[in-house]
């Protein structure tokens, strides 16, 4: 009689046991909304008067998530006809912006730069675009 109990509790068990309906099944990863932008400033002085020139921007990245999101930004500017999108330097220890949930992220930017006349000056930087790249984690 034990034997049959020691065999049968195993097979009743195997036969009833709770199952798991998300086997093998991944949940769909909700899709996001796109993060927004404004340009709050955006200047740029082709001289300073202290034999620089000086750049500067301020752009608000609003995430309508319900969820916080991370990722990196970038800048697309004319300079005099010529459209860049700098590399920004970032550091080490953690290299993305975090956007909380349904909350914004000012990015800014203020640098002086030495004029160099023989490698000529820029006349004018104006603002093209923005984007905030999510990073995929």
């Amino acid at each position: 009689m034990k034997v049959k109990f020691a065999l049968l509790l195993p097979l009743f068990l195997l036969l009833f046991g709770c199952s798991n309906d998300n086997d093998g099944i991944t949940p769909e990863k909700e899709t996001l909304k796109s993060i927004t932008y404004e340009v709050l400033l955006f200047e740029y002085t082709p001289d300073t008067g202290n034999n620089t020139s000086r750049l500067r921007y301020e752009i608000k990245f609003t995430n309508p998530n319900n969820v916080a999101v991370k990722g990196n930004y970038k800048i697309t500017y004319d300079a005099d006809g010529l459209i860049l999108t700098p590399i920004r330097k970032v550091p080490n220890d953690d290299p993305y912006e975090k956007i909380g949930a349904n909350s914004y992220y000012t990015a800014s930017y203020d640098v002086e730069s030495a004029l160099n006349p023989t490698l000529g000056t820029i006349k004018s930087i104006k603002f093209v675009s923005a984007e905030f790249v999510l990073a995929d984690l």
